[in-house]
Parts: structure tokens; C-alpha cells; sequence
């Protein structure tokens, strides 16, 4: 498994890198088309042209630009710093009224801070 996931995020993280570089690759290959049917200044006389197809370029990239500035999903999740259980609300305790005697009051001692010394258990 090991052995083919590698190769696998090698080659995912190489077309995500190079993505930039196909993008204009495939705009000088096809500069011709590009400047005669897709340009903004195709209508204008050759001589006067100072786009030469670049427009299309520039539109490539920002769509680029975009897709990478929305991110991986997981950046957009919202972040909630807030409680889940409202702190200010008294919890009810499930124990029997005879219960809450025998339990809250050792812990009535430690909430006033630190316990006391307990003697040692007899051992005889």
C-alpha cells in the first residue's frame, strides 16, 4: 500500500505545482488560434494588435488565482471556540436526596481547598 500511495502524492503534488506552467505550455502551442478567434483585439488590423492572445492568458491565471484562494474546504469550516454545555446553568445531580448527604460531604471539604492529613488506617 505504502509502495503505491508515494508515488501517487509525488505525482499529485507535481500537476498541482506545475499546473501554472501546463496553462501557459498549452498557450504557446495554440497561440495561433488563440490570437485569431479567442482575443479581444481579433477585429483590430494585425499591426495594431498588442495583446497577442495574452488576454486569454491573463484569464487562465486568474481562475487559477481564484480556485487557490478559496482553498482546501477544511480552511473555510468555521472554528467554534465556544462551550458546548452552557457553564452558567446549575447541573442536576441524578443521586437520591438520602445519597447526596453521604457523597457532598467530602466534597463540601474540598471545595474549601486542599484536604486534611487522614490518620493511618490500623493495621491489627
Amino acid at each position: 500500500m505504502r509502495s503505491i500511495l508515494a508515488p501517487v502524492l509525488v505525482l499529485l503534488f507535481a500537476a498541482v505545482m506545475l499546473a501554472p506552467s501546463l496553462y501557459l505550455l498549452e498557450f504557446h502551442l495554440h497561440r495561433a488560434y488563440i490570437e485569431r478567434e479567442l482575443c479581444v483585439q481579433r477585429d483590430v488590423v494585425e499591426s495594431m494588435r498588442t495583446c497577442h492572445g495574452e488576454c486569454q492568458l491573463s484569464k487562465r491565471f486568474k481562475t487559477l488565482e481564484q480556485e487557490a484562494a478559496k482553498g482546501f474546504p477544511a480552511e473555510r469550516l468555521e472554528f467554534r471556540s465556544d462551550p458546548m454545555v452552557d457553564g452558567s446553568a446549575n447541573p442536576q445531580c441524578p443521586i437520591a436526596p438520602d445519597a447526596d448527604r453521604f457523597f457532598m460531604e467530602p466534597l463540601a471539604a474540598l471545595d474549601a481547598g486542599h484536604a486534611g492529613s487522614l490518620e493511618p488506617v490500623p493495621w491489627a
